[in-house]
C-alpha cells in the first residue's frame, strides 16, 4: 500500500548566527548523502525532505 506524503527533517545547530545558513545546507546535504528519503520512496508517493538548522532562538529551513 502505497500512501500520500511524507515529510523527511535533518536539524543542525550552529555556534554562531553566522553558520545558520552553512549548517542548513549541511543537513540537507547529510539527506542526500545517506539517502534517508530513498528508505521512504517505496512506500511513499512524495517525500519532501528539510533541512533546519538552529541558533538560539533563531531558525532557518531549507527546502530540498
Amino acid at each position: 500500500m502505497v500512501e500520500k506524503d511524507r515529510e523527511l527533517f535533518e536539524v543542525k545547530y550552529a555556534k554562531r548566527l553566522t553558520d545558520l545558513e552553512q549548517e542548513c545546507e549541511k543537513a540537507v546535504m547529510q539527506i542526500d548523502d545517506r539517502m534517508y528519503a530513498k528508505t521512504l520512496e517505496d512506500r511513499y508517493d512524495q517525500v519532501s525532505c528539510f533541512g533546519i538548522a538552529f541558533y538560539k532562538k533563531r531558525c532557518l529551513i531549507q527546502k530540498k
